[in-house]
C-alpha cells in the first residue's frame, strides 16, 4: 500500500509541471482572444493546484470567470492586483 501511495505521489509531481504549462498557455490564449493583459498567467499557473488548473482550463468567457470557485478567483485577483 505504501508503494502505491508513493507511486501516485510521484506521478502527481511529474504531471504538475505539465498542467502548469498547459494552464499558462491557455491563459495567454484567453488574454490574446479577449484583449486582456497576459502578465499574470505565469503567476496563475504557479499558484494553481491540479484541481484549480482543471477548473481554470475550462474558462472561455467572462461568465466562466464569474462562476469559478473562491480559490480560483482569489488566485486571479492576486496575479492581477491592478485589474480590480
Amino acid at each position: 500500500m505504501k508503494k502505491l501511495i508513493a507511486a501516485l505521489c510521484a506521478a502527481g509531481f511529474a504531471i504538475a509541471p505539465a498542467l502548469a504549462d498547459d494552464l499558462e498557455a491557455h491563459c495567454e490564449a484567453y488574454a490574446a482572444d479577449n484583449g486582456t493583459d497576459p502578465a499574470g498567467c505565469a503567476c496563475l499557473a504557479d499558484a494553481a493546484d491540479a484541481d484549480m488548473a482543471a477548473e481554470l482550463m475550462e474558462v472561455s468567457s467572462e461568465a466562466d470567470i464569474e462562476s469559478l470557485s473562491d480559490a480560483s478567483r482569489e488566485a486571479i485577483a492576486s496575479c492581477w492586483p491592478d485589474a480590480a
